[in-house]
């Protein structure tokens, strides 16, 4: 056995609540998202409650030679600890063709843990909440849509909040449509079944 294994955090009984965040830039990027919305709901001990409106965003990091993003937030009812429900989300990637030859290159699929619960952890695969998620445009955006009032359990600021603040980063003339943002299609409640 190694011994550099870390120590899972003491959870709340379940269910938990948490917010995942989807990003497709290869393909035909809402059905990717779909599926693994579709994928989620379909795994054992994972109910998805609700999801945003899907996003076209321009592509951040390292590669911006690629195609926009559409993203989305998910709010999903889940039983499984945070370590089970990282090895559920790999899978539904590999499943959905997600190859991981760059850090910030195209993906069919990319899913991140946003928020579980109010958790804050951090192992060698995985940190609570996502370390980026209060500076990205393309989470904030999503997460207000599902829920303004989510307060991030470092930060201990709302959604409406860091929206707020990132707006008033870019300067005066930073209002609510966003730069490279374009909403495309209204969230839903329930409606996997067409999935």
């Amino acid at each position: 056995a190694s011994d550099k294994k870390t120590k899972e955090p003491k959870l709340k009984k379940g269910p938990h609540l948490v917010f995942l965040g989807l990003g497709s830039n290869v393909g035909d990027k809402e059905e990717y998202i779909e599926q693994a919305i579709f994928l989620l709901n379909k795994t054992k001990g994972i109910e998805a409650i609700k999801h945003s409106s899907n996003y076209e965003t321009e592509p951040e990091g390292g590669d911006e030679d690629q195609p926009n993003f559409m993203n989305a937030a998910v709010l999903i009812k889940t039983i499984l600890p945070p370590d089970k429900l990282l090895k559920t989300i790999n899978d539904i990637e590999n499943a959905l063709g997600r190859e991981r030859e760059t850090e910030w290159g195209p993906r069919t699929i990319d899913i991140d843990i946003l928020f579980y619960d109010d958790l804050i952890m951090s192992t060698d695969d995985l940190q609570i909440p996502h370390p980026l998620a209060h500076d990205r445009l393309f989470v904030l955006k999503p997460m207000i849509e599902i829920n303004p009032n989510f307060v991030h359990p470092v930060l201990e600021k709302t959604m409406q909040d860091l929206l707020d603040e990132k707006k008033s980063e870019e300067g005066e003339t930073y209002d609510d449509e966003l730069p490279g943002f374009k909403e495309i299609k209204s969230g839903t409640y329930d409606d996997y079944e067409r999935w």
